[in-house]
């Protein structure tokens, strides 16, 4: 079961898809063509559900589009808002394995880019994140933030809106923590469905939440986050995140012994920002 793989091109595979579908004047159920789902396949134009090579392959020749064309569009090199969502990658890659000297690098290269106001703030809230200075983030960008979340209820539908709340947990009042938190919680229950890109982008949150939560923590968010955490996928790129939540866990229950030991843990993989 071949996974098709999209980080870093000009367009994502459901992007794309979207893109012919508006061409051909489709809805999403005739796109699917029974082929796959009508949810499966708005998860894939969402980015929210991978596509496998054979089934991308039947849609593409069910409705007579060129994979020639149609790859030529997904992996053209990159420009424009490409090159932009390339830098967002590489700059919280380098942010979670605190590589300040590529960080660094990565935030002068911004300063010699034209980026949108969403790239603009992203980078502020990352530079902040590193200092741990709320200070640094201006109202302005903390403002926005709080607007594109409260403005629309499904803003958890949106991967850049889910990237946007995990940077702001730092900042937002716990309320509003507890409320955004909650709606991550109930869309993405059943996350093993979901792909790994989503699955981690989910655990990153939900652990910044609990993280900057700790000191007046809603135990019933906090029991909701750890069964969350529970379901990942059985996938080695997400054994992190697993042992962080067992961090938690064994925090809320003051079991100092344990958090001792998974600390020690993480110290010598690598990790010292708990």
């Amino acid at each position: 079961y071949i996974l098709v793989k999209y980080w870093g091109i000009k367009m994502t595979i459901g992007e794309a898809l979207k893109d012919e579908r508006l061409k051909l004047n489709l809805t999403q159920k005739e796109m699917a063509a029974n082929i796959m789902s009508r949810s499966q396949y708005g998860k894939v134009e969402k980015d929210l559900h991978d596509i496998s090579a054979s089934v991308l392959l039947k849609l593409l020749e069910f409705h007579h589009i060129s994979p020639d064309f149609f790859f030529k569009q997904v992996l053209s090199p990159q420009t424009g808002k490409d090159s932009e969502t390339q830098l967002l990658h590489e700059l919280k890659t380098a942010f979670f394995e605190q590589n300040t000297n590529e960080l660094n690098y990565l935030f002068r290269k911004s300063e010699k880019m034209s980026l949108s106001k969403f790239t603009i703030y992203q980078i502020i809230l990352l530079k902040a994140m590193l200092t741990q200075n709320v200070k640094d983030i201006p109202s302005e960008v903390k403002n926005y933030i709080q607007f594109q979340l409260f403005k629309n209820e499904n803003w958890s539908n949106d991967l850049m809106m889910l990237s946007f709340f995990g940077s702001a947990t730092m900042f937002l009042s716990p309320e509003s923590l507890d409320i955004h938190m909650t709606s991550v919680i109930k869309k993405y229950s059943n996350i093993s469905t979901f792909s790994l890109k989503v699955q981690k982008l989910i655990s990153s949150v939900t652990l910044n939440y609990l993280y900057y939560t700790h000191s007046f923590p809603n135990k019933k968010i906090w029991y909701q986050c750890f069964t969350l955490l529970d379901n990942l996928s059985i996938d080695p790129s997400l054994s992190h995140y697993r042992i962080i939540n067992l961090y938690f866990k064994a925090f809320l229950k003051k079991d100092f012994i344990k958090l001792q030991a998974i600390k020690s843990l993480l110290e010598e993989c690598g990790d010292t920002r708990i």
